[in-house]
């Protein structure tokens, strides 16, 4: 346990300066000029993706896709059975848990107003929600969950993206991103549990399964309509991902 203990505590450690360094070296480089030309709006539109790992991409991807067809589809359809009310207090449970890491990078993101919001969603919805079964938060006091994370908070420092990655069981990423959920897991209550690593399977396999659940339907959609459903899915993915970054920027110091 002890050593566990202590490996967890040296990586974390290596994160946080890992992030104080990029903080340092790109978070003074402020985006000054708002304004896009329909030029650079077209290039927002058709992002040009760097993608020097296609090939291997493209064989999980395939690896990906008979995964959800074959196996966690079934899941979910299993899953989905469960009453509304059961299912809803696994997400909020789980969604609470990751409310710490949202704040952090609120905080680091310089968006304070999106840090006290979420800080008051964990304290409130942690005691009067029972540890996150019920999101009081959002029910009582209409105040929403918005998602952030540290791959978003790298970007807004001006870190590149990287080359697109296609991880298996998880999907599309990039280097940075890939980075993000590493140091976002780190700050996740799940990671500091004592004693192997495998005590948090059952519950780390219920969030997956639940955030599947979510999602599954949009990928069989975007599966359907595209004519390349790997071209879409990286091309879409990374375009969302820029425009979270941007969104970001606009929301500084508010």
């Amino acid at each position: 346990m002890w050593k566990i203990t202590w490996l967890k505590a040296t990586f974390l450690f290596f994160f946080i300066s890992v992030a104080l360094g990029f903080q340092i070296q790109a978070r003074a480089q402020i985006f000054t000029d708002q304004q896009q030309t329909s030029t650079s709006q077209q290039e927002i539109a058709e992002p040009k993706v760097s993608d020097p790992f296609e090939k291997s991409n493209q064989k999980i991807f395939s690896f990906n896709d008979r995964l959800y067809t074959q196996v966690i589809t079934p899941i979910t359809n299993a899953y989905d059975e469960l009453p509304v009310t059961v299912r809803s207090i696994f997400r909020n449970g789980f969604e609470n848990l990751e409310d710490p890491a949202r704040f952090v990078n609120f905080v680091l993101q310089a968006r304070p107003t999106m840090a006290g919001n979420t800080m008051s969603r964990f304290i409130l919805n942690s005691t009067v929600g029972i540890g996150g079964m019920f999101d009081v938060a959002k029910n009582a006091l209409g105040v929403r969950r918005v998602d952030s994370d540290f791959g978003q908070t790298l970007g807004m420092w001006g870190v590149a993206p990287g080359p697109y990655l296609v991880v298996p069981g998880l999907g599309p990423s990039d280097i940075r991103d890939l980075f993000g959920l590493a140091a976002d897991s780190v700050m996740n209550p799940l990671f500091w549990v004592p004693g192997p690593f495998w005590n948090t399977i059952p519950a780390d396999t219920v969030d997956y399964v639940g955030k599947a659940a979510d999602n599954i339907d949009s990928y069989e959609t975007m599966k359907k309509a595209a004519l390349d459903p790997y071209v879409s899915m990286r091309n879409g993915y990374m375009q969302y991902r820029d425009n979270l970054v941007d969104k970001g920027l606009q929301d500084q110091f508010k």
